[in-house]
């Protein structure tokens, strides 16, 4: 307040001198009075030298701040990684500490960086210390950030207040976006011509067999030690394994000869329920959906094709689902060999995704159908996704499943012909599809091409478990696991 006053009296007599100066007669009687004009001068000087001495001086100079604002890297175009991480500072009363909650992606180096660090309060000094060296900072040295930890003293302007911080941060020493693939076993049972579904249920995987004559049923705990289940009671002798649908630890299996609904609370029993009515018949299973098993019936009149859902052991058509003309089914949706999985939607609502498979007539189709949940409104939403990508191939007997972020799809025929070894992975939902970089995501080299392999996940880890070639059925199985689901 004193100096501010001072200010004050320096420009009004400055004022002074100016209307003076600037008035020819007063500028005359003014310069012809000695005195006067020595008093303006002399009191000036002395105000001015007042207020320089009252000025405080500049508080980084005398400050005992001295806390980490901003710490990053310089940036580096050959070496993104350094920047695009998120660096957290925690100061605290002993040693604070400097740290990135993730290590940095794949493939950033650390033996020659730049760290950018900005300061509460400009310090008197800060030092690093590595392992073998240690390093007065002038804002651009380049340090070896390979050896971990790493000790930054920042002291005040002061230069007697300390501040000690612990630098950790380290990069990802295996590649995030790598499958590691390994076989568990080589075989479950001894190989014949057989159609397989694997599941897991009751805390273990099971695994449905059936030769056409019979059905046998294989448990194990960890996907590598397979052990005869009892034989299972109830089911058909020609039950098509590869339509039994699991839910809620409960399997659903529809044999439509019988036109009956199979139930099995342990996997080994089964009790049959009479479903007929003079409305539908059942046509298959689809899949397990927003906690109901859905299913495709066909109704007796008009022929055309209806999605249904199934409760308590009865079949409830459903016949509120938009985009479909009165609740009927398109001519190209499938009814066999598809492959269908759910999800949840980036907006965190229950969808689903049936691709390819056989149409009524038996033809194979490359449709890709989106089933949706409307929340708002309490119905669902049948979208047709072929169009967005006009080269997707006939495709049956594939299977896909949601890991890692990505829709992903393994196996099946092309045209009846040729067999799919490609995985394919969809990044928006089923929309597109694409192959990934074989160098992250590849099978392994014994792998053979197949359809209708059971693929399942448990423990953050994909499971590929038996399937069908043209002349050989497989019971082997192999785990893949994504590194950054490992972390």
């Amino acid at each position: 307040m004193i100096y501010a006053s001072i200010y004050a009296q320096i420009i009004i007599l400055a004022k002074i001198f100016a209307i003076y100066l600037c008035n020819p007669k007063k500028s005359s009687n003014f310069a012809g009075n000695f005195v006067t004009m020595r008093y303006f001068i002399f009191t000036l000087l002395i105000l001015a030298s007042i207020l320089v001495g009252c000025t405080p001086q500049n508080e980084d100079e005398t400050s005992t701040e001295n806390r980490v604002h901003i710490f990053t890297f310089v940036k580096d175009t050959l070496n993104p990684g350094l920047t695009e991480a998120t660096y957290t500072i925690e100061h605290r009363s002993d040693t604070g500490l400097i740290y990135c909650k993730d290590s940095l992606r794949f493939g950033t180096r650390l033996d020659s960086v730049v760290p950018y660090i900005t300061y509460k309060a400009t310090p008197g000094s800060a030092t690093f210390f590595l392992p073998n060296d240690t390093i007065i900072s002038t804002g651009s040295d380049t340090l070896d950030f390979t050896q971990m930890p790493i000790y930054l003293l920042v002291t005040a302007s002061d230069m007697k207040t300390e501040r000690w911080y612990r630098i950790d941060i380290h990069a990802h020493q295996v590649n995030p976006d790598l499958y590691v693939w390994e076989q568990l076993t080589e075989e479950i049972f001894p190989m014949q011509h057989c159609k397989t579904e694997a599941m897991y249920v009751q805390d273990q995987f099971v695994l449905y067999v059936n030769n056409g004559l019979s059905t046998t049923v294989y448990e194990s705990k960890n996907g590598s030690n397979w052990s005869k289940a009892s034989a299972p009671t109830g089911l058909p002798t020609a039950c098509q394994v590869e339509d039994i649908v699991a839910h809620n630890d409960t399997l659903y299996y529809i044999d439509i000869d019988k036109q009956q609904l199979y139930l099995s609370a342990n996997h080994i029993d089964w009790t049959a329920t009479d479903y007929s009515t003079a409305s539908f018949e059942p046509i298959n299973m689809l899949m397990s959906y927003n906690q109901q098993v859905w299913c495709i019936i066909q109704d007796t009149t008009s022929k055309e094709l209806q999605l249904a859902t199934i409760q308590e052991g009865q079949i409830t058509p459903q016949t509120n689902i938009a985009g479909l003309d009165q609740g009927y089914l398109p001519e190209k949706f499938p009814i066999s060999d598809f492959a269908a999985t759910q999800f949840e939607s980036s907006s965190e609502r229950p969808r689903a995704m049936i691709v390819g498979g056989r149409s009524m007539n038996g033809d194979p189709i490359n449709t890709r159908w989106n089933l949706e949940y409307v929340v708002t409104n309490d119905t669902y939403r049948l979208k047709d996704f072929t169009i967005s990508q006009p080269n997707f191939h006939t495709l049956t007997g594939a299977s896909v499943v949601q890991y890692g972020g990505h829709l992903i799809m393994f196996g099946g025929i092309d045209n009846d012909v040729d067999w799919n070894t490609d995985i394919l992975y969809s990044d928006d939902e089923g929309m597109n599809w694409y192959q990934p970089d074989t160098a992250s995501n590849q099978l392994p080299a014994e792998y053979k091409s197949r359809q209708n392999q059971s693929v399942l996940i448990h423990n953050n880890s994909l499971y590929l478990i038996g399937g069908q070639s043209n002349d050989q059925s497989f019971s082997d199985v192999y785990r893949g696991r994504l590194n950054s689901l490992q972390f």
